[in-house]
């Protein structure tokens, strides 16, 4: 997977992100802001957009990716930014007052969320704060062999309430919602899950 992003990281950052995700950071920066919470880990930050943003705004951010390439684009935007694996974040416990983690958790097995989901939980506070979005809506598992980037990556798309169970093995879920962005077309059954979920 990180050759596949390694591969892309020019062309990702040169892509910027879509409109459609700003208002959801700025819902979450505003929760942040009236809990006091100031420490925020973005996992699968890519090149580093979202990660700045968030810092521009006053958030001690860290970065993490499991590409290299992405990681170095990231740091020449000024960011604290690691080559991490969501398998294994190294971070000492209790780091962060919040997460942040969009179109990532889609690559790891169902199997193994569980554990990857104790390890994010492990690294944040009590009454932490953790915000997943993700594409899902019916659950598939599987390489994507017709993936625009190669090598084709891995993917578990996973139903709304596949990924509920999932995430409710380490967070209470205090908000969910589903959305289709403006540009894509409704013709695969998925759209995007939006959680809002609290470390206990």
């Amino acid at each position: 997977m990180a050759v596949t992003y390694d591969n892309v990281a020019a062309q990702r950052d040169e892509m910027g992100e879509a409109d459609w995700r700003w208002p959801f950071a700025e819902r979450f920066l505003s929760q942040l802001q009236d809990e006091d919470k100031a420490r925020l880990l973005e996992i699968g930050a890519g090149v580093g957009y979202t990660s700045l943003w968030f810092a521009e705004r006053g958030l001690d951010v860290v970065a993490t990716d499991l590409s290299p390439a992405q990681v170095d684009i990231a740091r020449s935007k000024g960011l604290d930014a690691h080559v991490r694996d969501m398998f294994d974040l190294k971070f000492p416990a209790e780091s962060f007052d919040a997460a942040w983690a969009m179109n990532c958790i889609h690559h790891i097995p169902t199997a193994d969320l569980p554990g990857v989901l104790a390890g994010i939980a492990n690294v944040l506070r009590p009454k932490g704060i953790f915000y997943v979005a993700v594409w899902g809506g019916r659950d598939i598992e599987g390489m994507y062999e017709d993936d625009f980037y190669k090598p084709s990556r891995f993917f578990a798309i996973r139903s709304d309430d596949s990924l509920r169970t999932a995430l409710e093995t380490a967070f209470v879920v205090e908000s969910f919602e589903t959305f289709l962005p403006d540009e894509q077309k409704d013709d695969d059954g998925l759209h995007m899950q939006s959680f809002l979920l609290r470390k206990p």
